[in-house]
């Protein structure tokens, strides 16, 4: 049974902290193929992200690969400047250790790294937590994710065994961090059930398990069985590209229009609906103010069981992703 009779404005992830169910995703650029320029475009935040503020945008996912925590930090102190708004009301979200990119891709060499060229990888995570907290103009942030769980190139040391002793001592250096208060709660980000056993078994202690794995899901992408563990082992999923970033038509399919007709709402405000609904908290981006109110404007209706039901069978086939497969590192 799907719970549409609550609110679902914010989830409680299992270390207690209070996570909004929705905030706004601060990447900007194109990186799967759609423009001739392949890379982070972070100057698209400054309009975007006071537009957000100004439609009641509180939370607030970012990373360091985005080039867009300067941007949103400066963005934020100025209303902390003007009194209005406080670092309380804010939920702000990073994410390290995003893995080197392909070299046909714009994006700095500085913000991403693969752990088998990193001496030091535990000194790397804490050295880049210091330059986001310091873009960022914040002494902490509300959840620390890791990025990716390894790398999209081959491992080089010939120890088969090394991408899971990396993400440990990744995580390990997240537990630290936490334990110092530079953050709330700590989390993952593009996790298999696979890399999610092997960190609970490698880094056991029950606290210290993942808060939130942030996943690519959307109606033409999904993984039941991942949520499902993730659900029994008190994990939050969170949903990244809930649109699928605009990509495959999705807003235009005939099931979710004629399910949007039916409510008097947009076929994204159905979509994220679908998403709180079905337990899992989202991402929305838009550069358009309207588009934004629309995306928060979602908790005055709710799905039927079946509509849950017809919106999850769009991606029982094999999965639209626009990011890379996260099953496919090691």
């Amino acid at each position: 049974m799907h719970d549409n009779g609550s609110d679902l404005r914010t989830i409680t992830l299992h270390n207690g902290v209070a996570m909004p169910s929705l905030a706004f995703g601060c990447a900007f650029g194109d990186w799967v193929g759609r423009t001739a320029f392949q890379g982070f475009l972070p100057e698209q935040a400054w309009r975007a992200i006071s537009l957000a503020l100004d439609n009641g945008y509180r939370a607030f996912d970012g990373a360091r690969v985005y080039g867009t925590e300067r941007i949103l930090g400066t963005l934020l102190g100025q209303r902390f400047a003007s009194g209005e708004l406080s670092r309380e009301e804010l939920f702000i979200t990073t994410k390290l250790a995003h893995p080197a990119a392909p070299p046909h891709i714009n994006i700095s060499h500085r913000r991403t790294w693969d752990a088998d060229k990193v001496e030091d990888i535990a000194q790397k995570v804490r050295d880049d937590m210091v330059d986001t907290l310091d873009d960022l103009g914040l002494g902490y942030v509300d959840l620390l994710l890791m990025h990716w769980p390894g790398s999209f190139s081959e491992n080089t040391t010939g120890d088969p065994d090394f991408p899971r002793k990396a993400r440990a001592t990744i995580w390990r250096t997240f537990c630290e961090l936490a334990d110092k208060g530079a953050a709330r709660a700590i989390g993952v980000s593009n996790f298999t059930i696979g890399h999610l056993r092997q960190l609970m078994e490698d880094v056991p202690e029950s606290e210290r398990r993942p808060t939130v794995n942030q996943v690519e899901i959307h109606p033409y992408c999904r993984d039941p069985q991942l949520e499902t563990f993730c659900r029994e082992q008190g994990i939050v999923v969170t949903a990244y590209a809930p649109f699928a970033s605009g990509a495959f038509d999705l807003l235009r399919n005939p099931t979710l229009t004629a399910i949007a007709e039916r409510h008097g709402k947009t076929t994204g405000q159905v979509v994220l609906r679908w998403h709180v609904q079905s337990g899992r908290t989202a991402l929305p981006k838009t550069s358009k103010a309207a588009r934004m109110a629309e995306n928060r404007d979602i908790f005055d209706f709710a799905l039927s069981d079946e509509e849950i039901q017809a919106t999850d069978s769009l991606g029982t086939g094999e999965a639209r992703r626009t990011c890379p497969d996260p099953s496919l590192v090691a």
